[in-house]
């Protein structure tokens, strides 16, 4: 009776402590992505990709991928002055999901702004436009700093799935 009594006590204080520990990791994952919005929306382009692993990957929504922190930043750089100062964006966190204690997957709806009239070969925007995109990002906890391995990116197709916002 006692060895039940303590194996419940230990699972209950083992689930608490995780509990507490995954509340605060998600708290540091959902400031890291605030940062990168605030990092877009200064068009920081360094401080966007420091989010990264040394060997991460963003696969954009034309299915480019970019391996490497590196990369990543410079293909911001490179599309930064076409492409990308033009807009602004909101990042809106729908999912944080914990596959172990140091590997989550975090689901994030990203609203695109046209902040200026611009265009790129596929497409001519308007200011007021506005692109809606998943964003899927696998986090991982190395030396005890959160960190995106992976990130893939996926335009909302405004013909097939309307967007569903209330600012719409």
């Amino acid at each position: 009776m006692k060895q039940t009594f303590f194996a419940c006590v230990f699972a209950f204080l083992t689930t608490a402590v995780l509990a507490q520990s995954h509340e605060k990791d998600e708290m540091t994952i959902r400031r890291i992505i605030q940062q990168q919005q605030t990092a877009w929306n200064k068009h920081d382009w360094e401080a966007l990709s420091s989010y990264f692993t040394e060997d991460g990957t963003l696969i954009n929504f034309v299915g480019e991928i970019w391996k490497s922190k590196q990369e990543i930043l410079s293909h911001f750089k490179l599309l930064g002055p076409c492409c990308l100062e033009p807009t602004s964006l909101r990042f809106d966190v729908k999912q944080v999901r914990f596959l172990t204690s140091t590997v989550v997957i975090v689901y994030t709806e990203e609203t695109l702004f046209a902040d200026k009239d611009y265009s790129v070969p596929f497409r001519q925007y308007k200011k007021g436009d506005t692109d809606y995109k998943w964003r899927v990002d696998v986090f991982e906890k190395r030396n005890d700093e959160w960190k995106i391995v992976s990130m893939q990116m996926t335009l909302i197709n405004q013909l097939i799935s309307p967007h569903k916002s209330s600012d719409k």
